[in-house]
């Protein structure tokens, strides 16, 4: 298992998500060569000179795409450009994306160790290999991205393991704490 397997699952999710809206037409992505180059002429700055070293071309030929000029780009430049399109937009992707994990909130699937602990009753000493899965409020996950974007493991797994037990178990509100160690398998979905 890798260094970081909860940040890992949840880059893995987001990069899952991110795509499947990639897949599906966008509103507001430009379609036409022109549309294309003029959004790339606004990242960029409004530098022809940006947009032509980008794409490989004569500082002139933007300058045609941009006036309506030229209109049918030879396949090469259309790919290009298609592809640094989409790179650029992609960012608005992965915007949306983080938006639709925090408002509809995450399912963990996770194979760990759980034990307990509690102010009144001490800690659990026969913590044991669980497999769940359940569903992690919006504020769970809006602090598990949170820790994801600071790339705090360690907060981010105990994050997962009270959210995940608080859920199965039924202890929200129980000031019950849950310690999540020898972690096996950690998976998330929308």
């Amino acid at each position: 298992m890798s260094a970081t397997p909860v940040l890992d699952a949840l880059w893995a999710i987001h990069r899952t998500e991110r795509d499947k809206l990639a897949a599906v037409p966008q509103r507001g992505m430009p379609q036409s060569p022109q549309a294309q180059v003029a959004f790339l002429h606004r990242r960029l700055g409004r530098s022809t000179a940006r947009v032509a070293d980008l794409l490989g071309v004569h500082p002139e030929t933007v300058r045609r795409y941009l006036r309506g000029r030229r209109r049918n780009p030879p396949a090469a430049f259309a790919d290009r450009l298609h592809q640094q399109v989409a790179a650029r937009f992609r960012s608005r992707l992965a915007r949306k994306t983080d938006d639709a994990m925090r408002r509809r909130g995450l399912r963990a699937y996770i194979t760990a160790t759980f034990t307990f602990y509690s102010a009144s009753a001490g800690t659990s000493d026969d913590g044991r290999e669980r497999r769940l899965d359940e569903e992690l409020t919006a504020a769970e996950t809006q602090r598990l991205l949170a820790a994801r974007d600071a790339g705090d493991e360690k907060g981010a797994l105990q994050i997962v393991g009270q959210g995940v037990a608080e859920a199965y178990f039924g202890l929200r509100g129980s000031g019950m704490d849950v310690h999540l160690r020898d972690l096996v398998h950690i998976k998330f979905e929308l």
